[in-house]
């Protein structure tokens, strides 16, 4: 049963708070009063909690070990509300235990566990609310459960393995960059007046630097607005149908990062696709599903087109050759799949291929970035060094 925080009042007048656990807030009023209090306000535990932590996230990690515990659950005959209030219970995060408490009273007050979960669409995806309404019709819900997990778990995986990726570059471009603002607002300007109080005439290298740390010493409020201005109006910009499509083409037109691009976005267009119609949902469904779970107006288009033409009756195959972006590799696989009737399993092969090569694709990248970055930053470091001494051997020249 739920839990219900309280405050109310004894036979003495004094004021008291406590959980009680009941059926619902009814329920745990009247089992107050049968106690000799007199309640003031009652409130389920869980949902109080959700509210207070503002920020708080579901990760996919815990999202999909909370899907297989529920397939556990489900597959021993607990009924779905019971297998929620368990779960509820078990979990850590006050919100997933809100959100999963929530689910559980609507399925009590008659609602399928599909649109329970469309209450809460920030944390169960079209492509989680679609596979479990597909295996409600078809009473495989123990069987997809699992399946949903596993694809979770490799989402949660790659991110991490990305993230991971791009902290010590991350971190190479901070540290260059507050040591450089270091370099050009306290070092600098040090070292250039000792260049006036000579008067010596200074190489064009120094004075090029010595103009930089001018500019970047009197105009730095309007060079740091001029940077949120163009961040802003990029983000902005990024945000309308029109700007997301330009950021999406130009992505997968960047020479070598745009080939890990689009093997990132095949790898997730095969994998969900593979699930979904493995988990019974039907191909114009599946597709439009895909369609927010890629979230790229590039492959909107695309994927649209493949809707439109496997609703005429063509296959899914000879729709995706009309495109140049689907490699040719892809629509071999899937008209294989359709020949033999195993589309699902031969679009989850797939998927592990691209996989494959867009780990392996990020780890050369990230492995020549590295050397790149420190090339950089020496060249800067070089340029600065050889800017400040060329006038002091100059100096030491004139003065032997």
């Amino acid at each position: 049963m739920p839990t219900f925080s309280y405050k109310a009042y004894n036979r003495g007048g004094g004021q008291v708070a406590g959980n009680i656990e009941a059926a619902g807030p009814k329920e745990a009023a009247q089992s107050l009063k049968n106690t000799g209090l007199y309640p003031t306000e009652v409130k389920e535990a869980g949902k109080e909690a959700g509210k207070t932590l503002f920020g708080q996230r579901v990760s996919p990690g815990a999202l999909a070990a909370a899907a297989r515990q529920l397939a556990t659950l489900i597959s021993t005959g607990t009924s779905i509300a019971e297998a929620l209030q368990v779960l509820a219970e078990n979990t850590d995060n006050q919100k997933l235990r809100a959100i999963l408490l929530e689910t559980k009273d609507s399925v009590l007050g008659g609602s399928s566990l599909s649109k329970a979960l469309s209450a809460n669409p920030d944390v169960f995806s079209p492509l989680f609310r679609g596979l479990v309404q597909a295996a409600e019709a078809s009473g495989s819900l123990d069987q997809v459960l699992p399946r949903l997990a596993d694809y979770l778990e490799k989402r949660a995986r790659i991110r991490s393995e990305v993230r991971a990726a791009l902290t010590y570059p991350a971190l190479m471009t901070i540290v260059g960059a507050a040591v450089l603002a270091f370099l050009f607002i306290f070092v600098i300007p040090k070292i250039s007046r000792i260049f006036e109080d000579t008067g010596t005439r200074l190489p064009f290298i120094t004075v090029l630097l010595l103009w930089m740390t001018d500019i970047v010493r009197s105009y730095w409020p309007f060079l740091l607005g001029a940077i949120g201005g163009a961040y802003w109006f990029l983000m902005r910009r990024s945000r309308s149908a029109r700007g997301r499509e330009m950021k999406d083409r130009l992505l997968l037109k960047l020479p070598w990062f745009g080939a890990i691009v689009l093997s990132f976005h095949m790898a997730n267009l095969t994998r969900t696709l593979g699930t979904l119609l493995k988990g019974g949902v039907q191909m114009l469904k599946a597709l439009e599903i895909c369609r927010e779970a890629i979230d790229n107006k590039v492959f909107d288009k695309v994927l649209d087109l493949a809707a439109k033409d496997c609703a005429e009756g063509s296959s899914l195959s000879a729709s995706l050759k009309k495109s140049a972006l689907v490699p040719p590799l892809v629509c071999h696989m899937i008209s294989v799949g359709e020949r033999s009737g195993n589309l699902d399993e031969m679009l989850l092969k797939t998927a592990e291929s691209y996989d494959a090569y867009f780990e392996d694709g990020v780890k050369r990248s990230l492995s020549l970035m590295e050397p790149v970055l420190i090339l950089a930053m020496g060249l800067v470091v070089g340029f600065i060094v050889l800017a400040m001494l060329l006038p002091i051997f100059e100096l030491n020249q004139t003065i032997r």
